[in-house]
C-alpha cells in the first residue's frame, strides 16, 4: 500500500508455525517499512487505537491502520501525530507489536535501514 509518493518497500518475514497450508511449516509476513517527506500524505490511522509499546526499554507509537494493520513510528512518547509532518518514517506490520519491534532494530541499525529504504531487497510474491 502507497500513502501517497513515498517510498515504501515490503519485507517478508518467514515464521515456521510448524504446519499450515503450505505443508512446509512455514509462512510469510509482511512488513512494510515507508519514508516519506514532509509533503506527504500519510496512512490513515485510528486516533482512538493509540497504544505505546515497549521495545528494549523504548516507546514507540503504535495505532491500527485503517486496513487492520498496526503502524509505528517515532522513537519516544512524545511523538508526534503520524500526519504531523515531521513523521516522516514508519512501519506497518500486522500487529502492533511486530510494527514497533521492527522499526526499533531498523533504527538500531542505520545501515539496515537504509538497505530496506533503498529497495535493497525485493519483495517475495
Amino acid at each position: 500500500m502507497r500513502y501517497g509518493g513515498e517510498k515504501t518497500n515490503t519485507m517478508y518475514d518467514t515464521l515456521a508455525d510448524g504446519g499450515g497450508d503450505h505443508g512446509t511449516g512455514e509462512r510469510s509476513i509482511p512488513i512494510e517499512v515507508a519514508v516519506g517527506d514532509d509533503a506527504e500524505t500519510r496512512p490513515p490511522v485510528d486516533d482512538a487505537t493509540r497504544v505505546d509499546v515497549e521495545v528494549d526499554g523504548q516507546m514507540y507509537p503504535t495505532a491500527r491502520l485503517a486496513d487492520g494493520r498496526y503502524v509505528a513510528w517515532w522513537f519516544d512518547t512524545d511523538a508526534p501525530d503520524l500526519d504531523d509532518p515531521v513523521t516522516t518514517e514508519w512501519v506497518a506490520a500486522p500487529t502492533r507489536f511486530l510494527a514497533a519491534g521492527t522499526l526499533h532494530e531498523l533504527w538500531q541499525d542505520p545501515a539496515a535501514f537504509d538497505h530496506v529504504t533503498n529497495d535493497a531487497i525485493s519483495p517475495e510474491p
